[in-house]
């Protein structure tokens, strides 16, 4: 590959096993390959949320549920209500056996709103998984 560069990264044993698995399940021809997706995938969905005016969307954020991150997540709720128009909450246990919180906002509004929930959102402790899709 033409101007590529290498980098280290580490995974725990349970993630590698899980990266492997797709690997297999889904053809790509390496780890590196999945990766490279993945970070594309990431990249571009970010990058979705930096148009101007309004936009509408889909937030899911997956946490561990403690009493401070779920005081943040309210606070932020509260602070961002003007772009957030419904939101359900659900508890899941994950596939490792941890419980976890799961929260979908539906978002409508000004997109650099949006935005700034999203990257409060995403800094929540004890996160696992987020998404935004823009419509």
């Amino acid at each position: 590959m033409v101007n590529v560069e290498r980098i280290s990264i580490s995974f725990s044993k349970y993630l590698l096993k899980e990266i492997d698995n797709v690997v297999k399940k889904k053809g790509y021809s390496s780890r590196s390959e999945l990766i490279r997706d993945a970070v594309r995938k990431h990249v571009l969905e970010s990058n979705s949320l930096d148009k101007e005016g309004n936009i509408s969307g889909i937030i899911i954020v997956v946490y561990t549920p403690t009493k401070e991150s779920m005081e943040k997540m309210s606070r932020l709720y509260f602070e961002y209500n003007e772009v957030v128009k419904s939101i359900n909450q659900s508890y899941i246990t994950t596939s490792c056996g941890k419980n976890k919180k799961v929260e979908i906002f539906v978002v409508d509004g000004d997109a650099k709103k949006i935005s700034e929930f999203y990257d409060e959102i995403s800094k929540i402790d004890g996160k696992i998984y987020d998404k935004v899709i823009v419509f």
